[in-house]
């Protein structure tokens, strides 16, 4: 009689061939993810540049006082309700002028002033009725190339707002204190902002109040800027909203 043997096998994937199929999943899923990463980068929106010359004056006058951006070029035209303005300084003057004393938060070690503020495309000043036409209106405002305004005189109108025009090579932003003949730049005055006392803002004619009593220079670099002296430096910082990027961050010294 002949014995029949059954010999059992077990079939198995060979443990080379099951590392080459990890890996693979490894890459495809490695692809995918590459892929999806690549297509979030790509569909951010890049921030536009540009160059700008920005001055700041305080000379104690209104006449001469002055906060001006001059955009000398920039790879896009920019529209300004797409930008935030953010200013920011430490003041070394020790002396307080006036009665418009400095207080609380606005003091370190007693004797210097700090500030700042943000603009947006909201109205940021008010009250200075000197010409008509600023109620809510929002500084810096806007002349030149981008403006739709051929007006070189009082900013009254509104294309010039900030948020209404667009930077391009040449777009210059201005902003002034309080005082100005119906808002004209001139080039004399021998008084203070609008008071007769340099350096001084008048608590009784124009104590500065938000939403009620704010002229360019305070709208644009904030209360109590005007403790600003030569050599002191405001730090002037253009925010792109659409990208979150900042495009311009530069230290300016006041002259």
């Amino acid at each position: 009689m002949q014995r029949r043997t059954n010999t059992k096998k077990d079939d198995a994937v060979s443990p080379v061939v099951g590392v080459m199929l990890m890996l693979v999943v490894t890459i495809i899923i490695a692809a995918v993810v590459s892929m999806y990463a690549g297509g979030l980068i790509g569909s951010a929106e890049k921030a536009p540049t540009l160059t700008m010359d920005v001055t700041i004056k305080n000379t104690g006058y209104y006449a001469t006082s002055v906060f001006e951006a001059k955009v000398m070029s920039v790879s896009e035209p920019i529209a300004t309700k797409d930008l935030k303005l953010v200013t920011s300084w430490k003041a070394s003057n020790k002396t307080v002028t006036g009665t418009h004393s400095k207080t609380g938060a606005d003091l370190i070690d007693g004797n210097i002033s700090i500030g700042g503020t943000t603009v947006t495309s909201a109205g940021n000043v008010f009250g200075w009725g000197s010409g008509g036409g600023f109620e809510g209106m929002t500084a810096p405002w806007g002349y030149g190339n981008g403006v739709q305004s051929g007006n070189s005189g009082k900013p009254n109108d509104k294309e010039q707002q900030f948020g209404n025009y667009t930077l391009l090579g040449g777009t210059v932003m201005t902003a002034w204190p309080a005082g100005q003949s119906g808002g004209y730049v001139t080039t004399t005055g021998g008084s203070g902002y609008g008071t007769t006392n340099q350096y001084y803002y008048d608590e009784g004619a124009w104590a500065y109040s938000e939403g009620t009593t704010v002229d360019g220079m305070q709208a644009v670099l904030g209360e109590n800027w005007q403790y600003l002296r030569t050599g002191d430096t405001v730090n002037v910082k253009l925010i792109h909203l659409p990208s979150g990027q900042t495009i311009y961050d530069k230290n300016v010294v006041v002259s």
